[in-house]
Order: structure tokens, then sequence, then C-alpha cells
């Protein structure tokens, strides 16, 4: 097939799922559409894919995604594809509406929905402009379905589909000696964040939540990631580390050139923490669940649809850092509970997150709408 995605160039989740299908032997092409103008680095995309960065061509903020629209709606009917595909309803989504071609599918990430809509009467339009358009709605979580509908999706075109992640590169195993003496040297069990410094993943919550923790478990180490850091959100989280004297106890760390990297980062961490306000289905923490760290993550109804409290991870209500320290010490004084959730996070990624499956279930929704 050829297929033609509206997307964020800039997003490793982009860059993922283009890559899958092209290994699958689809022809590409991918319309990137994101309000940043950067130069997108060599090798970003693997040869095969047919980039048309509409981000390079315009970019003037006022009017921007009318004209993408425009632009994309040229390009589509020029180029014919089998399926055009927008990935996140918000944005992307409006661009891909407006080129009226079908079969189009939207699918929803998480914050499209949950955090747009409920607050713009606008946003809220254009989401069920692009809902009510598109051919069918895939979304990464059961709550996402839902908010679909209610925003005027037609309940038979919705679909909960799953990304799955990598298992040949995300599985449990020992922690890489020589990074852990790289990184946390000396210390006892390492707390990885791995979320981005933005203000919907609650990072400063984590800032006042470490103190708790070294003084019930000195020898705790904690590995923040900085990647995509809003640039005032990491200003305040290290202020607030200073202050409380856990310097030493911290370490910042940025892009990682590949995902081995980012797997042996998480075999690295005994727990992984993931606190947003919001959220759909996080690969993130999915990848961590797969590689043994135990989760500790927000009280959400989509990570309760792969977190069972006290069973496989543990949750704690959104912006409590009371509650984050207390989870934490938990864990630490059980490695017990740790093994017990690595085990059932194990049974739970191969039967319900393996990527091979869940692209299969996708390419044969692309059948079905060609059909």
């Amino acid at each position: 097939m050829h297929l033609c995605y509206v997307a964020n160039p800039f997003s490793i989740h982009t860059r993922r799922w283009v890559r899958i299908f092209v290994e699958r032997g689809h022809t590409i092409t991918l319309i990137g559409v994101a309000p940043q103008r950067k130069p997108l680095e060599p090798g970003a995309f693997p040869p095969g894919i047919r980039l048309i960065n509409l981000v390079e061509r315009y970019n003037l903020r006022i009017v921007r995604y009318l004209l993408w629209g425009l632009m994309a709606r040229r390009i589509v009917r020029d180029l014919k594809p089998d399926i055009l595909h927008a990935h996140q309803v918000a944005g992307n989504g409006w661009v891909a509406a407006a080129t009226g071609y079908h079969p189009f599918i939207a699918t929803a990430w998480g914050s499209d929905l949950l955090l747009g809509p409920p607050h713009s009467w606008v946003q809220r339009q254009l989401a069920r402009w692009v809902l009510r358009k598109a051919d069918a709605v895939t979304c990464v979580s059961a709550q996402l379905a839902e908010t679909a509908r209610l925003l005027g999706a037609n309940p038979k075109r919705v679909a909960v589909a799953h990304w799955g992640i990598d298992t040949r590169i995300y599985s449990a195993g020992s922690a890489d000696a020589d990074l852990r003496q790289q990184i946390a040297p000396g210390f006892g069990p390492v707390i990885l964040s791995i979320r981005a410094l933005r203000p919907v993943y609650n990072p400063l919550t984590l800032a006042k939540a470490i103190p708790g923790v070294l003084k019930q478990h000195p020898e705790a180490y904690f590995i923040i990631r900085t990647y995509a850091a809003d640039a005032e959100i990491l200003k305040q989280f290290q202020q607030h580390i200073v202050f409380s004297g856990a310097t030493n106890h911290v370490t910042y760390l940025g892009e990682l050139d590949d995902e081995p990297g980012i797997a042996a980062l998480y075999r690295l961490a005994d727990i992984a923490i993931s606190i947003p306000a919001s959220d759909g289905t996080p690969i993130s923490v999915l990848e961590a669940m797969a590689c043994g760290a135990a989760p500790i993550v927000s009280d959400l109804p989509s990570l309760k649809e792969w977190i069972t409290d006290g069973e496989n991870g543990l949750l704690v209500p959104v912006g409590d850092a009371e509650a984050l320290a207390a989870a934490i010490v938990r864990l630490l004084h059980k490695p017990q509970l740790r093994e017990q959730f690595r085990q059932r996070n194990q049974e739970i990624i191969q039967t319900r997150a393996n990527r091979e499956m869940e692209m299969a279930k996708m390419e044969q929704l692309y059948l079905q709408l060609l059909r």
C-alpha cells in the first residue's frame, strides 16, 4: 500500500511508526506538520520514506494551519495514496481533514483530546470536525476512545489500538555494570524519571518528593531525563534540588543516541516514575515495565488499564508529593514487591503490548478500509 501520514516529523513516535511500515514493505509519504521550525538531523528517517516538511515551506503562526491544509490538499490529491492517516487529532488532524481525502484515519494520542477540547471551544469544534470526517478513529486507551465518542465520532468507527513496543529491544535483564559505574557510582537503588520536564508531567512534584525519600534512604539515586525540557521547569526543578541539599543524589540525562541505549537505562532503574496530569498509553511506561523497572504512575483511568495498584505497580494521586515519596519508599523497603511487579509486567507486555502483533492489527485496519 501507499500510506500517507500527516504527523510531527520531530517526534520519536512518528519515526518509529513510519519505520515499521517501511519494514513491512509499504510505500510511505510523510507530510510533516509541527509548530517548531528547526532542521531535521541527517538520518532521522530511513531510506524509502518521502518527507514533505510543510514547516520548512511556511510557518506564519496566525494562519499556518489553514495554509498547511491547502498545501496538503494539493499534495494528497496528486499522490492519491491508498490511506491518509493523521497522528493526533489536533493540528495534524486538522490538516488531514482539510484535504477532504478518503480513506482517512485519525489516531488520538492523549492530550489532543484530553487537554485542548475541554478548555477551548475552538479546539472542541475542530476535534469534532476531524472525528466526524474520519473513516476510522484509533485511540491508545479505552478512556480516549470514550472521549472521542463523546466528541461526536461514530461509535462504530472508533477502536482502541495499542502501539506496542519492540520487545526485541525492550526486555528485562541484568543492568549494565559499566553504565551503572558511569552514571550512579557507589549508590544504591536507582529511581528514574522517564517523562519530559514539562508542566503536564508534574516534574516539580518529584522534586518535592526527593528530600523525603532521601531521609529514609540516603543511598538512593535519582536520574532525571531532560530531553524536550521546558527551560523554566528545568530551572525550577534544579533549584528545588539545590535548596533541599539533594544535589549529590541527582543526575540529569538528556537525549540518548538510540533505542538500545534507552533500554539499557531502563534496565539500570529499580523504579520508573511517570506522574502526569493527563495521559493516554505512554510508550515509555510500557518500555520501562518491559525492562523490569517497577512503575509508579499517576492514578489516571488510562494508566489503570495497564497498572493495578499493588499488583504490578503503584498508583499515586496527581500532584501529591507526599504520596509519591511514600510510594518510592515503599518499593525501596520491599525488593520482593519490585520482583513481583517485574514478573507480572513481563506477562502483560508479551500478551498486550507486542509491537509486531499490534502493527499487524493496524495493517488489517488499513486493508479493511481499502476494501
